[in-house]
């Protein structure tokens, strides 16, 4: 079956150039190496039609640009709600001329040759796929779209996401899930085999073998240790925790960089732990720099929740600290427990802000040198072999 592809496309959850943002699926489309690359952007939604004429004047028709070798798509009349039936028109025009663009390269029998690849995040586009009859799919299960406090208490946006996971759930060829949790609660769902694929890091973007990193002028100078959380700010994040550590470490420093989702979160508290001498809360940063301030921390914090949508989570962040030789201290979810050997896995609050005290007097070589080993084998093209290699024993 591998040989046989010659296209893949990517369903994204994200647009292709939002820089401050990095995902499973932009990762993934730049590590299928040997295949022509399609990434489809989500659809821009009513947003875009805020002092965006270029946009609008361009959306009846699909927009495609090259970057590198992964040609990007920009869905036409991505703008239309779902009211009224107008989404359902726009995944049909989108469609078709994704459709004629895959007969034109790729001849009659495309489906034959094109690997589709979409995962959790694309749940708005379920015409679209309907439409497109991919023969070849694969879906990913990224996290538990159904305890998600914004998907779970808006019943039409549950009933979106049901849909949704009914249809990928019956029509792909192969189904993966990031979490163990995730596997057994789907497979026994929907009765059907799931395969464990967790997510991967680009090891050498976060090496700290490279030198070549210009110092983030934001923290020239700034007093050691220093706590760095890089991620963005919702609802599986502890804000409660990081307070408390800030709170208790007034010696220590806490850089926060990363997107906050207001209507997701306690305000009152992230107000408070913003307004603290200790903080610093940078806003978001082009994933391209993150190394930039890493090579600044001390120490890396992952400070999830225990809900079930963090517990059935993979975090993207956990393997992109792994790459960088820095300690790591996380809330002992499982995903971070395979990792114990050298990760600093709290159960709970205090155990947390003890692990940090610990974290900054014991790292050694030793450690480093393991948890630099471990995020070798994580490295996306790995991801890639593990699915095309599960697409030709399933076929």
């Amino acid at each position: 079956m591998m040989k046989q592809f010659r296209a893949v496309v990517l369903v994204g959850m994200y647009e292709w150039h939002d820089r401050e943002i990095n995902d499973t699926v932009r990762c993934l489309a730049r590590a299928f190496e040997g295949f022509d690359r399609y990434y489809i952007d989500p659809p821009k939604g009513l947003r875009a039609l805020k002092g965006n004429m270029s946009y609008v004047l361009k959306s009846p028709r699909w927009q495609w640009s090259q970057d590198g070798e992964v040609a990007v798509g920009v869905p036409p009349l991505g703008f239309l709600p779902v009211k009224l039936g107008l989404r359902e028109r726009a995944n049909r025009c989108a469609a078709c001329g994704l459709i004629r663009r895959l007969k034109r390269n790729y001849g009659a029998d495309w489906r034959e040759h094109t690997l589709f690849y979409v995962s959790s995040g694309s749940y708005t586009i379920t015409g679209f796929i309907d439409m497109l009859a991919p023969k070849h799919m694969v879906f990913h299960l990224l996290d538990d779209n159904f305890a998600f406090p914004i998907i779970k208490n808006d019943r039409r946006v549950w009933e979106e996401n049901k849909a949704f996971m009914d249809f990928m759930l019956l029509h792909s060829s192969l189904v993966l899930a990031v979490s163990q949790e995730l596997v057994g609660k789907y497979s026994e769902m929907y009765n059907r085999k799931i395969y464990l694929l967790g997510n991967g890091v680009d090891v050498e973007h976060f090496s700290p073998e490279n030198k070549a990193w210009p110092e983030a002028p934001e923290l020239a100078g700034i007093s050691e240790p220093v706590l760095l959380f890089i991620g963005a700010v919702n609802s599986w994040i502890d804000i409660g925790l990081l307070k408390e550590l800030a709170e208790k470490r007034p010696a220590y420093k806490l850089v926060i960089i990363g997107p906050c989702y207001e209507s997701s979160i306690d305000l009152a508290v992230w107000n408070s732990l913003k307004e603290m001498s200790g903080v610093l809360w940078l806003g978001s940063r082009p994933f391209a720099e993150l190394p930039h301030y890493i090579q600044h921390a001390s120490v890396l914090l992952l400070p999830r929740t225990r809900d079930e949508h963090s517990l059935a989570s993979d975090p993207l962040k956990l393997y992109e600290y792994l790459a960088t030789g820095k300690p790591v201290v996380a809330v002992g979810i499982p995903a971070v427990q395979k990792f114990a050997a050298f990760v600093y896995a709290a159960a709970g609050r205090e155990d947390f802000i003890k692990l940090t005290d610990r974290a900054l007097s014991e790292w050694n070589e030793e450690k480093q040198s393991l948890q630099l080993a471990a995020a070798e084998e994580y490295s996306w093209s790995s991801r890639i072999g593990t699915i095309l290699k599960l697409l030709a024993e399933t076929g």
